[in-house]
C-alpha cells in the first residue's frame, strides 16, 4: 500500500521537525503541537497497518528512517499510549500550575488535587509501559520525541513514583 509509505514519510518529516527543536522550545507550544501531529499521523499508520501482515509491515519499514523505532506493528500502539501519557501529564501539570499562579479560589483546592492525581497517574502508566518495553526501546522513543528533560530519562523515571 502506497498509503503506508506516505504515512511513514510524513512521520519521518515530523520526527525531523521534533529533532530540530532547540532546548528553549522544549515543552513549548511548537513542541506539543508537533507531538500531537506525530500522534495523529501514527494513529493513521496504525489503521492502515491493521490489515497488513507483520512481515509485510516490516518490509515496508526497511526503507524508513523509523525502522529502528517502529520495529513492529505492536510498537505503534505502544508509542501511541506513551505519547498520550506524556501529553496528559503536560496538560494536567500546565492546568495545575495555572491554578496555583492565578486562580486559587474556593474550588481550586479540589481541582488542583484532581489535576495532580491525573498527572501522577499518567506518569505512573508511562513508567509501567516504559518498563515493559525496556530501556533500549524507551530511549529510542524519548530521543524520537525530543524529550530531553530529566524527568523522562530512564534512570529518573524508574526511581520515582
Amino acid at each position: 500500500m502506497a498509503t503506508i509509505q506516505r504515512q511513514l514519510v510524513n512521520l519521518e518529516i515530523l520526527a525531523e521537525d521534533l529533532n530540530s527543536l532547540s532546548s528553549g522550545q522544549y515543552e513549548g507550544e511548537q513542541h506539543i503541537r508537533l507531538i500531537e501531529e506525530y500522534k495523529e499521523a501514527l494513529e493513521h499508520l496504525s489503521v492502515s497497518a491493521k490489515p497488513e501482515t507483520e512481515s509485510g509491515f516490516k518490509k515496508r519499514l526497511t526503507t524508513s528512517t523509523l525502522a529502528h523505532v517502529l520495529e513492529s506493528k505492536q510498537m505503534i500502539g505502544v508509542h501511541l499510549k506513551l505519547i498520550g501519557y506524556v501529553l496528559t501529564f503536560w496538560d494536567a501539570n500546565k492546568k495545575a500550575n495555572e491554578i496555583l499562579d492565578t486562580n486559587f479560589g474556593e474550588s481550586a483546592d479540589k481541582r488542583l488535587e484532581l489535576l495532580q492525581v491525573k498527572a501522577i497517574r499518567a506518569k505512573a502508566q508511562l513508567k509501567t509501559v516504559a518498563h515493559a518495553m525496556g530501556q533500549a526501546d524507551y530511549q529510542k522513543f524519548i530521543d524520537l520525541l525530543n524529550l530531553r528533560d530529566a524527568q523522562w530519562q530512564w534512570n529518573v523515571l524508574l526511581s520515582r513514583y
